[in-house]
């Protein structure tokens, strides 16, 4: 009954007889657990899913790492001190690894059962990417009522993000997908989250979104723009409170220390460290892992700094201690990770990242 993975599954009346006879034989728990095993598992590190054009765990290429820095603290069981690092590059000693597992369309075709149980570990037990994409332009674009919601349009979150993960800035009867089978959130299952903001989407505005649309009002156009910039870092208004399963978190906030941020502000300084405050609220992670607030001109030499010094001071030379700052939504043992570019030379700008919607 084997089928190649990726193919349809299409049981035969008898394969099908069987599996049922088999499923009264085993409690519903027993055959997740099977149908877990039996999922595909396939490790990575972090610092692969995140940020890709930066290319962090690139070990055939280690030209490609050059000017990457990567600090690490680990937080210290109660009332005592952590552990800290500064490195440059990253070898195979210093993988950081979080959970991947693919769907076998094989094992979802079995049933109905099989398919809702497949999905569910999926969320449950696979690390989900996230992505920010530069999406279709509002129904409602040239309508004079667009002005008064440009603030709701929510233009680069994309339909997949926007119809699984909770925002404090949309509105409660937000509709979000199900558990399969079941009533609550699917994202009251994640445990392992990635969200990545790519490059290419700093070369998003109004003008590249609606070009080939006529009749748009500089006005409207101009709205477009300020909605765009207000979500180019709506990650950090992720619902951390809905999430309280979380167990690893990595965002991309490179737009923090980009030039078009400092020409238009789209992510202060302030709104970084009230984010940092509510996940230290709401999150006790194992592993913590953010790129890019350190970057370019923001650039903060703290090799030379102690674990002790990174635990007590609220500042390095004028510039925000951030490891102090994030260190609340630490459980004892868990790891916060600043992975950071001096220079971005070998970086490529890509193609505009458009939606896809595979969940």
């Amino acid at each position: 009954m084997e089928e190649p993975v990726g193919k349809p599954f299409v049981a035969s009346p008898t394969a099908y007889q069987a599996w049922e006879e088999r499923k009264l034989a085993f409690p519903r728990e027993i055959l997740s657990m099977i149908l877990s095993r039996a999922m595909d598992s396939q490790p990575r590190c972090a610092l692969s899913i995140l940020a890709p054009e930066w290319d962090m765990c690139n070990q055939e290429t280690p030209a490609a790492t050059e000017g990457m820095r990567i600090l690490t603290y680990t937080r210290g069981a109660e009332g005592e001190v952590g552990t800290f690092s500064a490195t440059t590059g990253h070898g195979d000693a210093d993988h950081i690894f979080v959970p991947m597992r693919h769907l076998d369309s094989s094992i979802m075709g079995i049933d109905q059962f099989s398919r809702d149980e497949c999905t569910r570990l999926f969320f449950l037990e696979s690390t989900q990417v996230f992505q920010f994409t530069a999406g279709g332009l509002p129904a409602d674009i040239k309508d004079q009522s667009f002005l008064e919601r440009w603030r709701d349009v929510f233009p680069l979150r994309g339909k997949r993000m926007r119809d699984i993960l909770p925002f404090d800035d949309e509105p409660t009867d937000a509709p979000k997908l199900k558990v399969p089978g079941g009533t609550s959130p699917r994202f009251k299952l994640l445990r392992h989250l990635v969200v990545n903001s790519p490059l290419s989407l700093l070369k998003v505005n109004s003008h590249t979104m609606a070009e080939h649309e006529t009749g748009i009002s500089d006005e409207t156009l101009t709205a477009l723009d300020m909605a765009i910039d207000l979500d180019r870092a709506s990650h950090l208004w992720l619902s951390w409170s809905q999430m309280p399963m979380l167990e690893s978190v990595l965002l991309d906030l490179r737009i923090y220390g980009q030039h078009l941020n400092t020409t238009h502000g789209c992510l202060s300084r302030d709104s970084v460290k009230k984010q940092a405050v509510e996940m230290g609220r709401w999150l006790r992670l194992k592993l913590l892992v953010i790129a890019g607030l350190q970057s370019y001109i923001l650039e903060t030499d703290l090799a030379p700094c102690t674990a002790a010094q990174v635990e007590e001071e609220d500042e390095f030379h004028g510039d925000p201690n951030w490891v102090k700052i994030f260190m609340p939504a630490l459980r004892p043992g868990g790891k916060l990770v600043l992975a950071d570019r001096l220079d971005d030379e070998a970086t490529p700008m890509g193609d505009l990242v458009c939606e896809v919607s595979e969940y």
